[in-house]
């Protein structure tokens, strides 16, 4: 049985850190290869640069820029059908308000799921802040880890994102609750992106 040298909880043979603190499993022997965000590619796992909440905020700013966008679009085509065009724009309340913002946040669930699942855990806010989402293990996600940590954001944006930055705060792995469950992290981007 092996136990983690930080913190002395049992570490199981599969396990690339421990599961209570974080700390990289510290062995005699060269550690198992993981598959690198890069289709087909073997990269040995490396220590993994957790990234905290400034970070995410400034690359959650551009992706909540591009959500607002899509209610602006959605909204722009739902209202004409519906009556709520205004000189303005368009102003919805009602069930047209409530299949607006339905609308809107499943597209923006689907942005971020399709996104990080193939294109090198990246959105566009990701991208640009060098950012990425990975499994635990340093392995690249799949589309359905993403969508579960996807579908928390609902848990994770209450108090416009409050919960998510106390969980971060709190995680050793500097994990919000969509994270811990779909058993992701956020980190620096140090590898190539997928052709």
């Amino acid at each position: 049985m092996t136990f983690c040298h930080r913190c002395g909880t049992d570490v199981q043979p599969d396990d690339f850190f421990c599961t209570k603190c974080g700390e990289k499993k510290r062995t005699a022997q060269q550690a198992p290869e993981a598959v690198s965000p890069v289709i087909g590619e073997q990269a040995p796992v490396q220590d993994l640069h957790y990234k905290g909440v400034g970070i995410r905020f400034v690359a959650q700013l551009v992706d909540g820029a591009i959500c607002l966008l899509l209610l602006f679009v959605i909204g722009s085509t739902v209202a004409p059908m519906v009556g709520g065009t205004t000189s303005d724009g368009f102003e919805l309340t009602g069930a047209p308000a409530v299949v607006v913002q339905v609308l809107t946040g499943l597209f923006s669930i689907l942005y971020f799921s399709f996104l990080e699942a193939y294109w090198n855990g990246q959105t566009l806010g990701k991208k640009i802040t060098g950012i990425q989402v990975l499994n635990q293990d340093g392995t690249s996600i799949d589309l359905s880890t993403a969508l579960i940590r996807n579908i928390l954001r609902i848990v994770d944006a209450f108090g416009f994102y409050l919960v998510a930055a106390i969980s971060v705060w709190m995680s050793p792995r500097k994990q919000r609750i969509g994270d811990r469950v779909a058993g992701t992290c956020v980190v620096k981007k140090t590898r190539m992106s997928s052709p």
